[in-house]
């Protein structure tokens, strides 16, 4: 009786992990896909509404969901009380601590970063098109993103259980 009992956790301990890890990978993608909205409005904000940076920030932020809002708010406030950093200064270090325990790679975290470096153009429109060439980057990460995690949460998920049975049949 003890040994089904144990077999049954440790198949189901196995495929949680498994299950867990899928989770993981689809977590990063949603973010990535809040990320590229972030991204669109504050292009259409720029590009529409003729929107400053800071501003631009503080419109997007009423529109977006945590941790992003309280993100874009601190770059907004920090612009707003003129504390002598840029606006890619201010951005670099919200979105640093924004991006810490969101589960996506360095490279994926430093596209977003460098989405604040467009800040030193004058002109409108090529602000307007640095700021969609970060965006297309972010698109790209995206589409690699949902590749690999259909093939990594079927591996992943597969992987639990298979481990599972094979522990326990180890242990019986």
């Amino acid at each position: 009786m003890f040994r089904i009992v144990g077999a049954i956790c440790i198949i189901a301990g196995c495929t949680g992990l498994g299950l867990g890890y899928r989770q993981e990978l689809r977590s990063g993608l949603r973010h990535l896909y809040c990320i590229r909205q972030i991204m669109e409005l504050m292009i259409s904000e720029i590009r529409y509404s003729k929107a400053t940076l800071p501003e631009g920030c503080r419109q997007v932020a009423m529109k977006s969901q945590e941790p992003y809002r309280q993100a874009l708010l601190c770059v907004y406030e920090q612009m707003e009380d003129k504390c002598g950093l840029t606006f890619t200064q201010c951005w670099q270090e919200a979105m640093e601590q924004c991006l810490l325990d969101i589960p996506i790679t360095k490279e994926e975290k430093a596209m977003v970063l460098a989405f604040a470096q467009c800040s030193g153009i004058t002109d409108n429109r090529m602000q307007i098109r640095a700021m969609e060439q970060h965006r297309d980057r972010i698109d790209n990460a995206i589409r690699q993103r949902e590749q690999s995690v259909a093939q990594q949460g079927r591996l992943a998920a597969g992987l639990g259980v298979m481990s599972g049975l094979l522990l326990t049949i180890i242990l019986i």
